[in-house]
């Protein structure tokens, strides 16, 4: 089960939380059932994941919304939603999703526990959001969801059922991470700039809200600037600083929208030495003051 985890102003946060199942690291549900374990009030409020989430819709229609986005869902639909992301399910849905819950630890980026091999063919940091399934691939995806659920409902402790499941795991996100793979992109494969754009990312998520100079990522990394500057521009058309630069912003927009901070502490916790400096940095990038914006939201 999804645990919330904040303060009155704060956006709030989603962790894994199942005692049961610490040593596994996933749950799968229906929508229904996550529905029915909260209030209709609480699962309508913006969250913060800070967990992996996978949605395969298997009937109805509507829209669920992540990062400022309202993602549509029909049969077939698979959402991947990772952490950090904000998500919200919105009212006035009707759909049924199956849904697998998973601890960040579960999965090998984290846990270290796969061949280097897997490593590289996963790859989960780069899967879209949304992905539309043909009928014969939404079946069979569907089907595997279906198998790691039953043998999750057998799951009573005993380390070769665990084994059993994390490997129906690892052979569901594998399966996803082909589709994945036949879906339109920026090429950031097998480059060089490819592997330096992805290793810059990565240490852009644990550091952004305390270092913003390329200067720093390129030291972490073992970079030079330039080098990091022609790896994200390769990948999204931005230099490193632009690139950091949206993530923050990104963030802000997050704060602003979702948390009842005032402009001045969203600021500081940014890592703004001063607000002013914080609304003209906001306003440049994203074209409004951030008070405007969060009248807007």
């Amino acid at each position: 089960m999804p645990s919330p985890e904040n303060s009155d102003a704060s956006l709030r946060s989603i962790t894994f939380h199942n005692p049961r199942l610490t040593g596994l690291g996933l749950e799968p549900m229906t929508l229904s059932e996550l529905k029915s374990k909260v209030s209709a009030d609480f699962i309508q409020k913006p969250e913060r994941v800070n967990l992996y989430m996978l949605i395969l819709v298997t009937s109805g229609q509507g829209q669920h919304r992540i990062d400022f986005q309202n993602w549509p869902m029909v049969p077939g639909t698979l959402i991947c939603v990772r952490p950090g992301q904000v998500q919200q399910w919105l009212t006035n849905n009707h759909y049924e999703a199956d849904i697998i819950l998973i601890a960040p630890d579960a999965l090998p980026y984290h846990s270290g526990q796969q061949l280097p091999q897997q490593l590289s063919l996963l790859r989960f940091d780069e899967w879209h959001t949304l992905l539309s399934l043909p009928q014969g691939d939404a079946a069979q995806l569907g089907d595997e969801f279906k198998r790691l659920r039953h043998d999750f409902e057998q799951y009573d402790g005993e380390e070769l059922d665990a084994a059993l499941i994390r490997h129906e795991l690892m052979s569901l996100l594998l399966r996803i991470a082909k589709l994945q793979r036949l879906q339109p992109t920026v090429e950031t494969g097998q480059s060089s700039h490819g592997r330096t754009y992805r290793l810059f990312r990565q240490a852009l998520e644990l550091h952004f809200m305390e270092q913003r100079s390329v200067q720093f990522y390129g030291r972490a990394l073992g970079y030079s600037e330039s080098t990091l500057s022609r790896a994200c521009l390769a990948a999204e058309g931005r230099s490193a600083k632009q690139v950091i630069d949206h993530r923050i912003a990104l963030e802000a927009q997050r704060l602003l929208a979702h948390s009842t901070a005032s402009v001045a502490e969203i600021a500081h916790q940014l890592g703004f030495s001063e607000p002013t400096n914080f609304v003209k940095f906001f306003r440049r990038l994203i074209g409004v003051t951030p008070t405007a914006f969060r009248r807007q939201e």
